[in-house]
């Protein structure tokens, strides 16, 4: 289910192509196509875009490149078949994603729902993880968050594989791609590097020399490519692309602490949680059964380790973050920074799902999130965080006017998204039948989350000024559905004061006709 919905839906809204995910696909047509990392040639081909780093009077990337090198064999392999790429949106770079992100995010969720502890809520947690919270759709972008997920859990995975098969000779195998996936993770996104740290205590603590040198060679390959990337890019191995950003307001942060990052401050927790475009606890609100089930996974003593590395990594990767000013993202789907720990915490939320109630409170909790991130991305998914409860605000709006997220049958319009919905629809009543029993049961439980969902998306008060005038912008530059803009000259004569006419005079130079 959740594979098909990777493919189902394209990911791409062109002509728009996410400075994010264009980054890196410039990092890999250029290498392929023009034999070096530098994405000067690219930037025509493609489009421009403000990720960028310069060095040397040349551009690259400003991204983490682990998950450009893991494409780079996929894209060549592919052109053996397709033409050369004339915009971030052929289908060359979708199967790119899908043989990339995709299939490892797919890969992952099937292991992870492997790896729960057995009962009644065990198939509640991978239906809340893969359809209530970003994952989907983050599965299906060439972002590298979901990537870095897969690759962190994967990793833990085979660590577990090697205790369990301790006598195998598979075990060094197994420890050695621990390592390489680790690494890899950590030069995909350089925030999860201390998570692969603890997963590199977690390998080999109270184990032989030999542990530490295989799963020590593994992840010194990733490293070893990063090094030699940087040296050849930024004429150092120690230089990262973070520390030579060419646009002007990402260099100042990145000028600030380390890389932008420094000591944690409780607004920037309080907004990850809470905020009304990117809660944490207010779209996804099912978190909150980390706390006992974390509680219930310290009472196993067989699974301490496990639960000591899953809190070491999900707390301590939540406090670095506090501590990074730019936490929203830009425009981004949810809490798109804190997503590389979403597996990881997810084995902590099975735990505490050991009781009837918690089971049905549990049940409401996911239908109301799975309801509000399919809302979310059934139209223009990358929400600004000006723009409060963006499922009313935004999702919605672009619906009613025509703008469907594009998908194989795009061409049916709002028909395209019923196949979608049905089929997250069954997966949702499977997984709560199969937590049974549950209080109040399953008939009440999850109707009872999507009317509280209903009534959040009817009830929400309008944007202000300049959320309506970011979203008229957007959809009549690209929907393909407002030539003349007229929802922007709607927009632009609502402004009732010198400052929001002063700002609504520039919308209409940069997205008017």
């Amino acid at each position: 289910m959740f594979a098909f919905l990777t493919v189902y839906f394209t990911g791409s809204f062109p002509p728009f192509a996410n400075p994010n995910e264009l980054s890196r696909l410039e990092t890999v047509y250029a290498f392929v196509e023009l034999g070096t990392f530098q994405i000067d040639r690219a930037i025509p081909v493609l489009m421009d875009h403000e990720d960028k780093s310069s060095s040397g009077g040349h551009f690259y990337s400003n991204k983490a490149p682990g998950l450009a090198f893991a494409a780079i064999p996929v894209y060549r392999m592919l052109r053996l078949v397709f033409p050369a790429p004339r915009s971030a949106s052929d289908a060359i770079f979708v199967l790119v994603r899908m043989l990339t992100v995709s299939l490892l995010t797919a890969l992952a969720l099937a292991r992870f729902t492997a790896r729960l502890p057995p009962g009644p809520g065990a198939a509640l947690v991978p239906f809340a993880i893969a359809f209530g919270t970003p994952l989907l759709f983050y599965g299906r972008t060439f972002f590298g968050h979901a990537w870095s997920a897969a690759l962190l859990f994967l990793a833990w995975d085979l660590i577990r594989l090697s205790e369990e098969q301790a006598l195998s000779r598979k075990t060094g195998v197994l420890l050695f791609g621990a390592g390489l996936l680790a690494g890899w993770a950590a030069i995909s996104e350089y925030t999860t590097a201390p998570i692969a740290v603890v997963l590199a205590v977690r390998a080999v603590a109270r184990r032989p020399l030999k542990t530490w040198l295989l799963f020590g060679a593994g992840g010194a390959i990733p490293v070893l490519l990063l090094m030699a990337y940087n040296a050849s890019c930024f004429g150092s191995p120690w230089v990262l692309s973070s520390a030579r950003e060419a646009f002007g307001e990402y260099a100042a942060l990145a000028g600030k602490g380390l890389f932008g990052f420094g000591a944690p401050r409780p607004r920037v927790a309080w907004n990850f949680l809470f905020h009304p475009a990117r809660g944490l606890l207010l779209f996804s609100p099912f978190w909150l059964w980390l706390v006992p089930g974390f509680l219930a996974w310290w009472r196993d003593r067989a699974g301490r380790a496990d639960c000591l590395f899953a809190l070491a990594a999900t707390a301590g990767f939540f406090i670095l973050l506090t501590g990074y000013p730019n936490w929203a993202g830009g425009w981004s789907l949810g809490n798109r920074y804190l997503l590389p720990v979403v597996f990881l915490a997810g084995l902590a939320v099975a735990r505490g799902l050991a009781s009837p109630v918690s089971r049905g409170l549990f049940a409401a909790a996911v239908a109301f999130s799975a309801a509000a991130h399919f809302l979310m991305t059934a139209a223009w998914p990358h929400l600004p965080s000006n723009l409060s409860w963006p499922p009313a605000t935004g999702s919605l709006w672009f619906l009613e006017r025509g703008w469907i997220a594009p998908n194989l049958l795009s061409s049916l319009g709002w028909v395209s998204l019923v196949p979608p919905a049905v089929l997250v629809g069954a997966a949702g009543v499977l997984a709560v039948r199969a937590a049974r029993p549950l209080s109040p049961p399953a008939r009440v439980a999850a109707p009872a989350g999507l009317l509280l969902f209903a009534a959040t998306v009817l009830l929400a008060p309008g944007p202000g000024f300049g959320a309506r005038l970011w979203r008229a912008a957007v959809y009549g530059t690209y929907s393909g559905l407002d030539p003349e803009r007229e929802e922007l000259k709607h927009a632009v004569q609502s402004a009732s004061t010198p400052s929001e006419r002063k700002t609504a005079a520039d919308a209409w130079r940069q997205y008017g006709k």
